[in-house]
């Protein structure tokens, strides 16, 4: 049979498997701006270089990436803090029952 694991140990070990998660989520996305955004400045400059509209989509982008590292790795323990606490509430409720 296999053996209880502690519940400190199992929320430990969640909460690292889901910033981890969110980590590399964002460091995908993190390159996939970079290289998008190399690429559309040498579109830039190759193609309409009278006009420079590359910081658009760069400067967009840029908030929309910086709302992901706040929401998915900065904030993240504040989220799973609660979620844990909601859980724990839950079944206590339910061994009450």
């Amino acid at each position: 049979m296999a053996e209880e694991i502690p519940l400190a140990e199992y929320k430990k070990a969640y909460r690292e498997i889901v910033l981890e998660e969110e980590k590399r989520d964002f460091f995908v996305h993190l390159v996939v701006y970079v290289l998008v955004n190399v690429m559309l400045i040498a579109f830039n400059f190759i193609y309409t270089p009278e006009t420079i509209w590359f910081f658009y989509p760069l400067i967009g982008w840029g908030i929309g990436i910086s709302m992901h590292y706040l929401f998915s790795v900065h904030w993240m323990q504040k989220e799973l803090t609660e979620k844990e606490a909601k859980a724990e509430y839950k079944a206590r409720e339910a061994k009450r029952r």
